[in-house]
């Protein structure tokens, strides 16, 4: 049986583009931010691996035979 990932996939994903969108606005008001495009990167893993959870536990769900 393995873990349903969905919640945790979709709250990884919600919360990296919330965080990126909020560094990309504090950019544009000239906010220095320190080591801001390493930050980048990580959150488009973050969101990667996110949606790589989603994608997986949607796709475990329909290998498993309804028992009816």
């Amino acid at each position: 049986m393995t873990p349903d990932l969905t919640l945790p996939g979709a709250a990884l994903v919600s919360t990296c583009i919330i965080a990126g969108g909020i560094l990309i606005a504090a950019q544009m008001f000239a906010v220095v931010i320190p080591f801001a495009p390493y930050v980048m990167v990580t959150l488009a893993v973050l969101v990667v691996l996110g949606a790589a959870m989603l994608i997986f536990s949607c796709r475990s769900r329909d290998a498993i035979p309804s028992q009816e």
